[in-house]
């Protein structure tokens, strides 16, 4: 399937689900996607002209974890600082969007516009280079784009893009403009023997070609910094000169006492102009117990409340954490000369699933299974049209069938969807699709559910199994592909001649199950599908959900809100947008825009967010 009928079938998937986008309209997204846009097109899309900005002077950007709009900001949680009195403070986004599942691929997005990729979507299960090459092509949909190697959702391309891939940080440097990330915990011990220096910015490796590094990094007890939630390990652009990114003017642990975000804050001069901030595994809701004392590394700073130092984590921890840093920057010289905070979520839990608050009745309405993860879905704004979309990047297409039935999970990795267990079958797919049967080598055992086959793709989940002992029922659950690490020459890279794990979970009506004694071949049925509600052609899923944000400035009106559809790719814009990038850093539009922020259309923050400023726009 071409690039450009990935495109046109995604479009025509969300054109589904959502009425009001008139067909004319998409139909000219995608054009314009596919093959550039015209200067007099591109001219009149522009966003809101520089000088209708306020002249925010620093920004503050705190990114938190795994939440969705309606866990984090409708009092479904007790979380009332982010809930009720952040958003009293400023204007709330009630449609900002993740743009992928799991966390790095949002990292990624957010600091460099590149879409996900298998491996970044899980986490990078092996730091190491990936391989592949730039889109150069201005025509294509994927212009500026890094096309991994390899076919689409098979894990070992790699995690780090290589120099040609620019990131914010990078603009930031050739724009003159001051910055700063700071991570809490960063260069703590872990008592494991991995370390995350300072002035390695925090990558687990500085040579990831010849020296890879498997799992880069987990929370304990005395380190909860990891790799996956700060952006600048994944960039050779950044990390190929320490000297100069991974300084301490660059670099930090939030609670540092001489070059932490306190101190930095204490005089205008001192205070970076763009601040990133990843609060550790604790302090970003991600981990609901805690591996260490929540607010970690925050009691040692002189400014810091009596908090209870405790293990509760979720939304808890992140209010904590907030309560602690928000007010430091708020009485910051800086903040109160133009200064902007910015407070968001990488990726959401869709807000129903099939069990839990469930929607059981989904096997039968097909309405009701669309609407039941529609917080799962993409939302950007293109051309002052709100919509349930984003590019999906070359690594991972929404591939469909004739019928638009979903057969790869795209960039949201169908991630955080339960199946109704009932359903016996299709995984992914669609009706009336014939796969031939075939026969496979394959190797398992009593007591694992999982099965070695070489040739095993994520196209033959939901496939019925057979086979000696392979119990009656058995279908193809989710697939694996994973390098073989012993085998790569001298810790180098995996080429395509490494070789390659190939693993499928066994279910018997759509669970896990395992084999009544050894397997030396597996038959895979040829069957006519049925299809899966949840993935068909009205309501698969392709993005990171709806998340949320909060911004705080003089220049917007508190207690406001915003219903725009906005994402990373659009944030992304924004800063670029706000910090003037485009003289030193013209980007692929020569307007200073990279990866998918380029993309033709796209809204930026604008006057609907700076709802307080005047002029709001030159006519």
């Amino acid at each position: 399937m071409t690039t450009t009928t990935r495109y046109a079938l995604s479009l025509r998937t969300v054109m589904r689900r959502r009425s009001f986008i008139t067909v004319s309209m998409a139909l000219a997204t995608v054009l314009l996607l596919m093959t550039g846009i015209p200067s007099a097109v591109a001219s009149s899309s522009k966003d809101e002209s520089h000088s209708s900005l306020p002249p925010i002077k620093h920004v503050w950007f705190i990114i938190l974890e795994n939440k969705s709009y309606d866990a984090s900001f409708t009092g479904l949680n007790n979380n009332t600082y982010l809930w009720k009195t952040l958003p009293s403070q400023g204007t709330l986004l009630t449609n900002y969007y993740g743009t992928g599942h799991f966390s790095l691929d949002n990292y990624v997005a957010l600091a460099s516009g590149q879409a996900p990729q298998v491996d970044t979507q899980n986490d990078c299960p092996t730091y190491k280079d990936m391989a592949g090459a730039l889109d150069t092509n201005p025509s294509s949909p994927n212009f500026g784009q890094y096309v991994a190697s390899g076919t689409p959702y098979t894990i070992g391309a790699g995690c780090v893009y290589p120099s040609s891939v620019p990131t914010l940080f990078n603009q930031l440097s050739s724009a003159g403009v001051s910055w700063k990330a700071y991570a809490q915990d960063l260069g703590n011990s872990d008592g494991t023997g991995q370390t995350h220096a300072v002035s390695a910015c925090g990558a687990p490796s500085l040579n990831p070609t010849t020296t890879p590094v498997t799992n880069p990094g987990s929370a304990n007890a005395t380190d909860q910094y990891v790799p996956k939630h700060f952006p600048l390990p994944w960039f050779h652009s950044l990390v190929d000169n320490p000297t100069a990114n991974c300084s301490s003017a660059h670099v930090a642990n939030l609670f540092d006492s001489t070059s932490g975000l306190y101190a930095d804050l204490q005089s205008e001069a001192t205070t970076p102009q763009f601040s990133w901030i990843s609060p550790n595994n604790c302090s970003d809701a991600h981990d609901a117990v805690c591996h260490g004392n929540n607010l970690s590394g925050g009691f040692s700073d002189p400014n810091t409340p009596n908090a209870p130092i405790n293990y509760t984590g979720g939304l808890y921890a992140s209010d904590l954490f907030l309560q602690h840093i928000i007010p430091e920057i708020e009485s910051s010289p800086a903040f109160k000369d133009n200064g902007l905070i910015d407070v968001s979520f990488d990726e959401g839990f869709p807000a129903f699933t099939f069990t839990a608050n469930s929607f059981t009745n989904s096997t039968t309405d097909p309405a009701t299974a669309a609407s039941s993860i529609l917080a799962d879905t993409a939302g950007e704004n293109l051309y002052g049209k709100n919509v349930n979309y984003e590019p999906t990047g070359p690594n991972t297409p929404l591939a469909t069938d004739a019928s638009g039935n979903q057969l790869l999970p795209g960039p949201g990795d169908n991630a955080y969807v339960d199946r109704n267990p009932a359903i016996a079958g299709l995984v992914m797919g669609g009706a009336g699709s014939t796969p031939a049967a075939r026969t496979d080598v394959a190797s398992g055992a009593a007591g694992s559910s999982y099965v070695s086959d070489p040739a095993i793709t994520i196209l033959d989940q939901g496939r019925g199994v057979s086979g000696v002992n392979i119990p009656a029922g058995a279908t193809v659950g989710a697939v694996y592909n994973t390098p073989d690490v012993a085998t790569l020459p001298n810790g180098a890279g995996c080429s395509n001649s490494c070789a390659v794990h190939s693993t499928f979970e066994l279910f018997v009506n759509g669970v896990p199950a395992s084999p009544t004694g050894p397997v030396t071949s597996i038959t895979l049925a040829s069957e006519t599908l049925t299809g899966d509600l949840l993935y068909n052609a009205t309501s698969a899923t392709n993005g990171g959900g709806d998340v949320g944000a909060v911004l705080i400035s003089k220049f917007i009106t508190p207690g406001s809100t915003d219903a725009t559809f906005y994402n990373h790719y659009s944030w992304l814009r924004s800063m670029e947008n706000m910090f003037h990038v485009a003289s030193a850093s013209p980007g692929l539009d020569g307007e200073g825009h990279i990866g998918f922020a380029a993309q033709p259309g796209l809204k930026a923050f604008g006057s609907d967010v700076f709802n307080n400023y005047e002029p709001r726009r030159r006519h």
